[in-house]
C-alpha cells in the first residue's frame, strides 16, 4: 500500500505531502483544483511518459516520491522530471530506468477510471476482464495456434515443392535417359569425330596399310629382308673388329621395331573394313552428343554434372514425398493440440464466467440494481468442433474461438442484450464496481478510482459508496470523488484547495477531520454557502462515521 506521497513543483502544486491510511482514502475539492494531478503523479511513478509541461513555472524540476509497504518492508520510488523532457528514476535511492519503475510498481497500483468505462463499452475487452478474474491467459491457446500455423505453412511449402517436382519428373527422367544413353565422357566428341573419319576412309586406309606392309615385310626384297642381310654383314665385321658390336645391337632393335610394325599393320589391315552401319551409328552418336550439348549449353563435363544434378532432384522428389507425409502428420498433431488447448481454456473460462455472473448479480443487487441479469456470451464447448475448421479446412484463429461479450438485462422481463448497447452511465459505474469487487487483488495493492461516481446521485451514489467501502476492507483504496456519499464513508478525507495570488495559482492539500470535514461535505452538498440544514446533515454523516467525540473535539 501507499503510505506517503510527496509532490514538488508539479503544475499548480508547489509542494504537497499526503499520509495515506489503510482502508478508504478520498480526495475532494473544487473542479480544477488539481485532484487529477494526484493520479498523474502516481502514473509517473508507474513509468508513464513524462511531459515537461507538468513542471511548475520557474522550477528546475518536478519531484515525485512515494513510500510503499511491500511484504513487510518499506520501499521508496522517486522520479525527477526536467524541463528538457528527460527524467531520472530511483528505487530506494538507486538510479533506474522508467521501465524499472513500471516493473517495481506493477501489481502495487491499479487505477480505474473513464478508461475502464470504455473497456465495458468495448466487447473486445470483456473477455480480458473475465480472464483476469479467472486467473488465466490465452498464451497457450495462441502458442498452440502458432504451432499449427507454422506446421501448416511448412507442409504447404513442401507440398508446393513436391507438386513442382512432380510436374518436372517426366522431363527429368527423359533427360537422364538421354544423357545415360549417350554414354557421355570427357573428350567424347573428339574421339567420335576421329572414329568417324577413320570409318569413312577405311578402304583407302586398308590399301595404304597393305602397301606399307609389302614394303616393310611381305615384298621381295622387303625392308625386313634387307635389314637381315645388313645385320649378317655387320656380324662379319664384328668378328674382326669387336668395337663394332654396338651396331649389332642397333640392328637387333631395328629388326624388333620392324616386327612390331608388321604386327600393327596386319591388325589394322584386318580392321580397316568399310562398314556403312558403323559409319551410320557413329554419325548418329555424334549428332546426338552435339544436340545434347547445344540443348543444355554445356560441354561433356557440364552434361555429366547435369545428369548428376537431375538424378539428385529425382532422389529429392522421393525424399520430399516422405518429408511431406511427415509434415502432414505434424499438422494433424498440431491441429489436435490446438483443439484440445482451446477446449481446456474455454472450459476454465466457462466455469469462471458462471461464478462471476452469479457474484456480479449479487453485487448489483447490493448496488441498487435488483432484478439485473448479467451473463457472459461466449462459444459453448459443444460448438467448438462445428466452427473449428473454416474455409479450405483450416482451423480458425483464437480471436474467433475465444471472442465473447457481456450481456445484461437491467429489469425483470426485459430481453438480455449486449451490455454496451443498453447500460447507462450510472449502471456502468455500478457494473464496474461489481466486477472490481470480484477481481483478485493483493492486500498490499492500492486501488485508485478516478471519478467513478461521475454523473450519478441519490440511491445509486449511496450504493457505490457502500461498495467502495467494502472493497477498501480488502485493500487500500483511493477515490477522487464529487459525491458526499462517498466522501462521508472514507477512513481518510483529503481536500485540495486552489488559491490565486496575482499571476500565480497554487493548490494545497490537507486532511480534514471533524468540523473541517463537515464543512467540506456541506460544500459538496450545497455549494460554497451551504444552508444550516445542509451543514446539519453533513454533521450527521460525519457523526455516523467518526463518532460524536470527534465532533465535540
Amino acid at each position: 500500500m501507499i503510505d506517503f506521497l510527496k509532490i514538488s513543483s508539479m503544475a499548480i502544486f508547489d509542494e504537497i505531502e499526503i499520509d495515506f491510511t489503510p482502508g478508504l482514502n478520498c480526495i475532494t475539492g473544487e473542479t480544477g483544483a488539481g485532484k487529477s494531478l494526484i493520479l498523474d503523479a502516481l502514473t509517473l511513478l508507474m513509468g508513464a511518459r513524462a511531459g515537461r509541461e507538468l513542471i511548475r513555472p520557474g522550477s528546475e524540476k518536478t519531484i515525485i516520491e512515494a513510500l510503499f509497504t511491500v511484504g513487510g518492508r518499506e520501499m521508496v520510488l522517486r522520479r525527477e522530471i526536467y524541463p528538457t523532457g528527460s527524467s531520472r528514476c530511483y528505487i530506494d535511492g538507486k538510479l533506474t530506468a522508467a521501465t524499472g519503475l513500471a516493473e517495481e510498481s506493477s501489481g502495487l497500483i491499479h487505477i480505474y477510471g473513464q478508461h475502464e468505462y470504455q473497456d465495458l463499452l468495448n466487447p473486445r475487452q470483456h473477455m480480458r476482464i473475465l480472464e483476469d478474474y479467472a486467473g488465466i491467459n490465452r498464451d497457450k491457446v495462441e502458442a498452440a495456434y502458432m504451432e499449427y500455423a507454422e506446421a501448416t505453412q511448412m507442409y504447404e511449402e513442401l507440398k508446393n515443392l513436391l507438386d513442382s517436382f512432380v510436374q518436372e519428373r517426366d522431363y527429368l527422367e527423359h533427360c537422364i535417359k538421354e544423357l545415360t544413353a549417350a554414354r557421355i565422357e570427357e573428350g567424347l566428341e573428339e574421339r567420335l569425330t576421329q572414329e568417324l573419319q577413320t570409318a569413312q576412309k577405311a578402304s583407302e586406309l586398308k590399301q595404304t596399310a597393305l602397301a606399307a606392309q609389302e614394303i616393310i615385310y611381305t615384298g621381295t626384297p622387303s625392308i625386313t629382308d634387307l635389314s637381315a642381310e645388313a645385320r649378317h654383314q655387320i656380324n662379319r665385321i664384328v668378328a674382326n673388329d669387336p668395337s663394332m658390336e654396338r651396331l649389332v645391337h642397333s640392328m637387333d632393335e631395328i629388326m624388333a621395331q620392324l616386327e612390331d610394325m608388321h604386327v600393327e599393320l596386319r591388325s589394322r589391315i584386318d580392321a580397316y573394313e568399310h562398314d556403312p552401319q558403323r559409319i551410320e551409328d557413329l554419325e548418329e552418336q555424334l549428332n546426338t552428343l552435339r544436340e545434347l550439348k547445344r540443348k543444355h549449353r554445356a560441354d561433356e563435363g557440364g552434361l555429366l554434372r547435369l545428369a548428376s544434378e537431375m538424378q539428385q532432384k529425382l532422389s529429392m522428389l522421393d525424399e520430399s514425398g516422405n518429408s511431406t507425409s511427415a509434415a502432414k502428420v505434424k499438422v494433424e498433431e498440431a491441429l489436435q493440440k490446438y483443439n484440445d488447448t482451446t477446449k481446456s481454456f474455454l472450459e476454465k473460462r466457462w466455469r469462471a464466467s458462471n461464478n462471476l455472473s452469479k457474484k456480479i448479480n449479487m453485487n448489483l443487487k447490493d448496488l441498487g440494481m435488483p432484478g439485473t441479469d448479467f451473463r457472459v456470451k461466449q462459444l459453448k464447448l459443444d460448438e467448438i468442433d462445428k466452427i473449428f475448421l473454416g474455409q479450405e479446412g483450416r482451423a480458425v484463429s483464437p480471436s474467433i474461438l475465444l471472442k465473447g461479450e457481456f450481456l445484461i438485462s437491467t429489469n425483470v422481463g426485459q430481453n438480455i442484450l449486449p451490455l454496451a448497447k443498453i447500460a447507462s452511465g450510472g449502471e456502468l459505474s455500478r457494473i464496474m464496481l461489481a466486477i472490481k469487487a470480484q477481481q483478485k487483488s493483493s492486500s498490499e495493492a492500492t486501488m485508485i478510482f478516478d471519478e467513478i461516481d461521475a454523473g450519478i446521485s441519490g440511491q445509486t451514489a449511496i450504493a457505490i459508496a457502500r461498495k467502495l467501502k467494502e472493497i477498501s476492507g480488502h485493500a487500500q483504496a483511493i477515490v477522487v470523488t464529487h459525491l458526499h456519499h462517498v466522501a462521508s464513508v472514507a477512513d481518510s478525507h483529503f481536500v485540495i484547495t486552489k488559491t490565486v495570488e496575482g499571476r500565480t495559482t497554487s493548490s494545497t492539500l490537507q486532511r480534514v477531520r471533524s468540523s473541517e470535514r463537515v464543512m467540506e461535505l456541506a460544500r459538496m452538498m450545497g455549494g460554497d454557502s451551504p444552508s444550516s440544514s445542509v451543514i446539519e446533515h453533513a454533521k450527521e454523516l460525519v457523526r455516523s462515521h467518526e463518532g460524536r467525540s470527534a465532533l465535540e473535539h
